[in-house]
């Protein structure tokens, strides 16, 4: 038996068997199998433990509709790490039948060197212009993957290089309030650049001197989720390399995700937590400690205000705990009436490659989420994920919802003196 589950066996044995956590998982929510939440997970997990279970194409399968969203964990009596542990039990199944060729394509030989990913993404955008231009509602349509009912995918626009390019590594300020390194993360870098010059922006117009090193790569976190736990050691073990030996305050991220992996996934990983220490938020990092914020305009005095709406990653919230800090920005920046969400931190289905492999099901899952949007009357929905950010245009085209996505810093523009 793998000795990683060895490892982790009192834990899988502190699940309770209780079933707190079937209100709270979105898969189960939708499909009421038992086999699809946290508890049911478990109890196959601890079969494969006793040797009573082998590594099947369906636990397999169950496995991969785990969305990885933490709400089985911040409700767990016991504070079971449930995704930890589900992991683990993926990464066994790889170690012992390997990678399907296209997987192992994607995270071993592309993730890992960018210009193979530069190159892969020009071949996507090409892919994606193609796909757009296929009217929705033609018979072609029918053939298209991702298409129901007729409606196509939203499909963000994919950029050959990185926001990066051309930048120098160290953007320097005078007299610098502080210094910071800047971990990007693909989907910022190559699909959500707005959001990566916002970053640049407001760090630049609070006096901020900002490194981007050039050597720092994906953060593992496709790997590490779908259980190729060697490929995410190694991409957590040179990123790590890269910005243990910069002098700086702190390392800002931008993608809730990215944020995780390398605040608090990197040091189970590898047993350090040498930069994982200094891994913070870019919105807590200017809400807690850049006083920036001037109250301006009331919102009550504008004639119309421009209505927000926050929509709390998973990855964010319970995995950083990042709550308070993005709604204190919005609702300061003039112009912007803040519209608390019901159920804001309810998971939206996106859960990275959860959307491509599951998709009718990550649709299900977030159409519950573009009820709530619309309830808010919203004309913008700000979050800090690129794959929530995905998911939610494209459940929001889906509903007829016109309520734009955008990155919180993005409209920070023009409010930072």
């Amino acid at each position: 038996m793998n000795e990683l589950l060895e490892k982790y066996r009192e834990e899988f044995l502190r699940c309770m068997k209780c079933g707190g956590c079937q209100a709270v998982c979105p898969t189960y929510i939708e499909t009421g199998d038992e086999s699809m939440v946290a508890r049911g997970r478990l109890v196959l997990s601890e079969s494969v433990l006793d040797g009573k279970l082998g590594l099947t194409d369906g636990l397999k399968e169950r496995l991969s509709k785990c969305l990885s969203c933490m709400a089985c964990t911040e409700t767990c009596p016991a504070g079971v790490d449930v995704v930890k542990l589900l992991t683990a039990v993926k990464s066994q199944i790889i170690e012992d039948k390997g990678l399907d060729p296209i997987s192992s394509f994607v995270l071993r030989g592309i993730l890992k060197k960018e210009r193979f990913l530069s190159s892969a993404l020009k071949i996507m955008e090409l892919s994606a212009r193609l796909y757009n231009f296929i009217p929705s509602g033609g018979w072609l349509c029918r053939f298209m993957p991702f298409t129901k009912d007729g409606v196509k995918r939203f499909i963000p626009h994919f950029i050959g290089r990185n926001f990066r390019w051309g930048l120098p590594e160290a953007i320097k300020a005078d007299n610098p309030a502080a210094r910071v390194a800047f971990f990007a993360g693909c989907m910022t870098d190559f699909v959500y650049q707005d959001a990566g010059k916002a970053v640049i922006s407001a760090l630049n117009k609070a006096n901020i001197e900002i490194i981007l090193p050039k050597e720092q790569i994906c953060c593992g976190a496709p790997a590490y989720y779908m259980g190729d736990r060697k490929t995410a050691v190694d991409m957590a073990k040179r990123n790590i390399e890269t910005f243990k030996g910069l002098n700086v305050d702190a390392i800002v991220t931008c993608c809730a995700t990215c944020g995780t992996m390398l605040k608090e996934v990197y040091p189970v990983l590898t047993g350090s937590s040498v930069i994982s220490d200094k891994v913070i938020d870019i919105q807590k990092f200017i809400a807690d400690r850049l006083e920036i914020f001037k109250l301006r305009t009331p919102n009550s005095e504008l004639r119309t205000p421009i209505k927000v709406t926050y929509h709390d990653p998973c990855h964010l919230k319970r995995g950083q705990n990042v709550i308070s800090q993005p709604r204190e920005i919005l609702k300061n920046i003039p112009g912007m009436e803040y519209i608390e969400m019901e159920d804001s931190d309810r998971c939206c289905g996106g859960g990275g490659t959860f959307s491509l492999q599951h998709y009718d099901l990550s649709l299900s899952i977030g159409k519950h989420k573009a009820e709530k949007i619309k309830k808010t009357g919203a004309d913008i929905v700000a979050t800090a994920c690129p794959s929530c950010q995905t998911q939610l245009s494209d459940i929001l085209n889906r509903a007829g919802i016109k309520a734009k996505v955008v990155h919180t810093v993005q409209l920070l523009e023009g409010t930072l003196k």
